[in-house]
């Protein structure tokens, strides 16, 4: 049975630890939430981490999963050395945000932006030999769309807005970790692929009742469609939710 391991069990950490304890055998690895299946540990403590890599040393997990940040790390080189020490292979999660929007279409060719906050750390992980999946914005239960337009972090503009339910994250890393060939890209797009604007959402909502009527204001900034046709590819069988019904279920309207 393949030996996988997450680190970090936030929003989506958790959701990939249970989905891959159905058939394999998972260490979650966090510094505050424990969960069945799960050790704590602060990745920080440098003392801690060599210890965990003893431990493990023996019997290389077939796959690391990093969920969080890593460029918030200050031993992260420590960290990246212990993990890769430790697993046959290594992915990350990233951030669309890091590309440049410069085309209507986002994809794994388009320039990142060396200005990004995860820029340097990501490169040097994938000169490490590491690959990274870049996720869109994540949503799901407790992380409802409709809340950021009612808090107003959003604004009423016809901007595209990119999303990935956390189910279909841990699907898709489901399929990434079991997938037979070894020509799967060092680096990865995931979004549901859906076209839906900001513009529309307000409408929805307003016409629900769920929020008051505002007036549609100017776009703040670039726009673009985040394109994960790649992944697609890879993983035909990769399935993502429909917005509009997740949305309806998130507001309570059936």
């Amino acid at each position: 049975m393949p030996r996988f391991a997450v680190f970090g069990l936030g929003y989506t950490g958790l959701r990939i630890l249970n989905t891959l304890q159905k058939e394999n055998t998972v260490v979650g690895v966090s510094r505050a939430t424990q969960a069945e299946g799960s050790v704590l540990l602060d990745l920080s403590d440098s003392s801690a981490l060599e210890k965990f890599r003893k431990e493990n040393e023996g019997s290389l997990f077939d796959a690391s999963l990093i969920t969080f940040p890593a460029q918030k790390l200050e031993n992260r080189e420590q960290v990246f050395d212990t993990i890769f020490s430790i697993s046959k292979s290594v992915w990350m999660f990233g951030s669309t945000s890091i590309y440049q929007r410069i085309t209507s279409d986002i994809t794994e060719k388009t320039p990142l932006d060396p200005k990004h906050d995860r820029y340097e750390t990501e490169l040097h992980f994938l000169k490490k030999g590491g690959k990274i999946l870049r996720l869109s914005g994540i949503y799901g239960p407790d992380r409802n769309p409709a809340n950021w337009a009612r808090k107003g972090s959003v604004k009423k503009t016809k901007r595209q807005l990119n999303l990935i339910h956390g189910d279909d994250i841990s699907e898709a890393v489901r399929l990434l970790l079991s997938y037979p060939g070894n020509d799967l890209p060092s680096e990865l797009i995931l979004s549901d692929g859906q076209w839906h604007t900001w513009l529309e959402i307000f409408r929805f909502l307003e016409d629900h009742g769920k929020i008051q009527v505002v007036p549609e204001e100017k776009m703040d900034r670039d726009d673009s469609f985040i394109d994960s046709s790649l992944i697609r590819k890879f993983l035909p069988g990769l399935q993502t939710k429909d917005f509009w019904g997740e949305l309806e279920k998130l507001e309570e309207l059936i």
